[in-house]
């Protein structure tokens, strides 16, 4: 994972406050993660790193937004609710996490993957867009009232399919890395030909405990009954899912489903963010829900 954050030209936007936040972000950033792969005190280092994301986010996020308010940025409101989403939620939530397991190496791993595939994602697509270079992949459509409806109905939903109690850890998760997944897709079309795909990433472990509990067994792995179960699973959660997201009989189709890899799930994050999507947090792993009208 080393090699994924040494800075290099390509991170530059041409504004000298905002890139010389970012080399030291990455200089702190890597020097975390030396002490974590050389097994030296990783409750130390994610301390240390939890403690530096708050104060970068604090100053760095406060300095961007002000450069972007002076230029007028069209994307500024989008901008901003992505700053806000990681620093009032998904750090203090991953920080709980963290604590709670007892900086387990799972939890470990969850914190460095979201935290570092978050910044360097959000350097080389939404802070480049604002310089013109690129364009965000974020539909600034979303609509708020149904963003609610989905939080409330995904936590109602995970109890009622899961018997789990889950957490809010992203309101616009961007397919960050949280561990090892079993990816699952409902592909819908209404009667003017509109497609809707809905998106369910689920965290492996969490398929394990959950399956293993039904089952009555403990589960150590992935294997095609699991899979087989996982699917009809998810077909149930996310026909719940669906009533709050106004998807309903008639006014949408299903037209296919399928299961897809951890490679095929980053494919379609690099094209385009979905219009809604929530990661959630459990005591035994993590679930995200993407809801997207095109791929």
């Amino acid at each position: 994972m080393m090699n994924e954050i040494i800075w290099n030209d390509d991170f530059n936007i041409g504004v000298e406050i905002i890139d010389s936040a970012h080399q030291r972000l990455f200089s702190i950033v890597r020097r975390i993660m030396k002490m974590i792969d050389e097994n030296k005190n990783q409750q130390l280092a994610c301390e240390e790193g939890v403690k530096f994301f708050k104060n970068y986010a604090a100053q760095h996020f406060a300095e961007e937004e002000e450069y972007m308010r002076s230029i007028n940025y069209q994307g500024y409101a989008m901008h901003k609710k992505l700053h806000d989403n990681l620093r009032d939620k998904t750090l203090p939530r991953l920080q709980q996490d963290l604590k709670d397991t007892g900086y387990s190496s799972e939890s470990v791993d969850r914190f460095l993957g979201i935290c570092i595939s978050w910044l360097t994602g959000h350097i080389m697509i939404e802070d480049k867009a604002i310089t013109g270079k690129v364009f965000s992949k974020w539909d600034s459509t979303q609509e708020e009232s149904i963003n609610k409806a989905l939080k409330n109905g995904i936590m109602e939903v995970m109890w009622e399919v899961f018997g789990l109690k889950s957490r809010i850890f992203s309101e616009y998760y961007g397919g960050e890395s949280f561990g090892r997944t079993v990816n699952y897709i409902l592909y819908y079309i209404s009667p003017e030909g509109k497609p809707l795909w809905v998106i369910l990433s689920i965290e492996e472990t969490l398929i394990l405990s959950t399956i293993g509990k039904i089952l009555g067994s403990e589960l150590d792995k992935i294997n095609s009954t699991i899979l087989s179960a996982t699917k009809f699973m998810s077909q149930q959660f996310l026909r719940r899912i669906g009533a709050y997201f106004q998807v309903k009989e008639g006014s949408y189709v299903q037209k296919k489903d399928l299961l897809i890899n951890d490679d095929a799930m980053k494919q379609i994050f690099a094209k385009r963010n979905p219009q809604y999507s929530l990661l959630l947090h459990t005591d035994v792993g993590c679930l995200a829900l993407c809801i997207k009208e095109r791929l």
